[in-house]
């Protein structure tokens, strides 16, 4: 007998990354949640058959999903919630305090009190790990019988080109701490998703499949002054550091921020990619311009940095496809992740069922 397909759930759901990545993995994902409109209109043009929600999280009752589902509190195999990270960044210290959307990490226990997924799924930037809400949040799901395993893991150690270091969350309910699976390259799982893939790799995919695809075609119009700074930076990992004093910006004297150095660098063909931001195709807002060309990277070479299919869709403007490239989660890192959490599901029904849990 075909075993039924596990499904999911996916909460600020932004461009899709997650359900791309658990869809790969056989999930299949019922509903998703966002309030971003450009995000909604990518994720709708690639998920057709999920039901999307526009709502706030903050405000949406989560008996609503169960509604819109069909399912009842128990039946859903998992649940994730990858909410807005910015407010716990490195980047937005100042205003952390007081942004409204802190209060969206502990809201993801209200979702796992109304729903009782069989396992919870969390990713988020590494500071979240040192916030008191992440620490209830931690509680109260251990409170309601959920084993919980999370850890700081860098994407790029599962196959994703690009440097991206993240928390991510597992919880199973009804299992023990120690019994979690660990998202970690020693699990066997996930031997295939250990190859190492570079810079070089993702150029030479998008030259060869992508010719005519609109945000594959690199941009031109740079301001005089930019291009000529663009030109000077030096071939394969350069820096703004190399540049002539009258070509160095005012501001970059005044920053003393770690990391401000990457502004006008050049990726590096044999390494992964820096870490994406929401600026991802700016060449002043990071180490995005290509080794050799004298451009950024295009919007299709970010979206393939952050392993979105080469005919993935992506509605809005340049400025609101690189916000939401940035933000999305890799799709071979949530894929990852699925592989995982949906062997621990199966191992955990075997047992229940009374029958030995298959081998690897």
């Amino acid at each position: 007998m075909k075993e039924r397909a596990l499904t999911a759930i996916d909460i600020c759901s932004g461009p899709g990354g997650v359900t791309t990545g658990y869809k790969a993995a056989g999930i299949r994902v019922l509903a998703a949640v966002d309030t971003d409109a450009a995000a909604r209109a990518t994720y709708a043009a690639n998920h057709p058959e999920v039901k999307l929600l526009a709502d706030d999280l903050s405000k949406l009752d989560p008996p609503a999903l169960l509604r819109l589902t069909g399912l009842e509190p128990g039946d859903l195999d998992i649940l994730t919630a990858c909410v807005p990270c910015q407010t716990f960044s490195s980047l937005a210290r100042r205003v952390r305090k007081r942004d409204p959307r802190n209060k969206l990490v502990l809201r993801i226990a209200c979702f796992v009190e109304a729903l009782k997924p069989r396992a919870v799924v969390v990713e988020n930037v590494p500071q979240l790990r040192s916030d008191r809400r992440f620490r209830l949040l931690l509680c109260r799901l251990r409170r309601d019988g959920y084993g919980v395993w999370f850890d700081v893991v860098d994407a790029a150690d599962f196959g994703v080109p690009q440097r991206r270091r993240r928390l991510v969350l597992i919880a199973i309910r009804g299992e023990r701490d120690e019994d979690v699976p660990r998202l970690s390259v020693c699990n066997p799982k996930l031997k295939g998703f250990l190859r190492h893939r570079t810079v070089r790799d993702v150029l030479r995919l998008v030259r060869r499949r992508a010719r005519r695809d609109p945000l594959a075609q690199p941009r031109t119009n740079y301001p005089p002054q930019v291009a000529k700074r663009i030109a000077s930076i030096p071939m394969n990992g350069g820096s703004r550091t190399s540049l002539a004093e009258d070509l160095q910006l005012p501001c970059h004297s005044r920053i003393k921020r770690r990391g401000a150095g990457s502004s006008y660098g050049r990726m590096k063909y044999e390494d992964v990619a820096p870490t994406l931001t929401t600026r991802c195709v700016t060449p002043a807002c990071g180490r995005f311009l290509h080794p050799q060309a004298n451009r950024a990277i295009t919007l299709r070479e970010a979206a393939c940095f952050q392993t979105f299919p080469l005919g993935y869709v992506f509605k809005g403007g340049t400025m609101a496809v690189q916000s939401q490239i940035g933000n999305a989660v890799p799709p071979r890192l949530s894929r990852a992740i699925a592989v995982i959490v949906s062997d621990a599901l199966s191992r955990r029904s075997a047992r229940s069922d009374g029958c030995e849990a298959p081998t690897a």
